[in-house]
């Protein structure tokens, strides 16, 4: 199934650096917390709609008028909005964009 994960974010766990590192910047530790709580909660969602053979999908790559038709598919997590739905219910450009989205996340991690 398709994953909207960065491919890394379990290898970079900070829960435990405020341990090893008890002298860093609490900024710092906060936004890496806030990071890695925003894609645990997202994996935790992909889990639950890949088990209901979903797919989830950013609320970037979907054209509005269909944004309103499936609103009772929408997943929020934090201030970022997402849609289960089913591989061949995608039009071709939100299949585009849902590449170009993911194609970006392997980009950065």
């Amino acid at each position: 199934m398709i994953s909207i994960l960065p491919i890394e974010y379990r290898a970079k766990d900070p829960r435990q650096l405020l341990y090893h590192f008890p002298s860093m910047p609490v900024v710092k530790y906060a936004k890496m917390m806030q990071e890695y709580s925003f894609n645990h909660a997202l994996s935790v969602a992909e889990d639950v709609a890949h088990k209901n053979g979903y797919i989830l999908v950013p609320y970037k790559c979907m054209h509005w008028e269909r944004k309103k038709r499936f609103v009772d598919r929408r997943v929020k997590i934090g201030r970022n909005s997402f849609f289960m739905m089913k591989q061949h219910e995608l039009t071709k450009s939100e299949k585009a964009k849902l590449d170009d989205y993911i194609e970006e996340l392997e980009g950065v991690g």
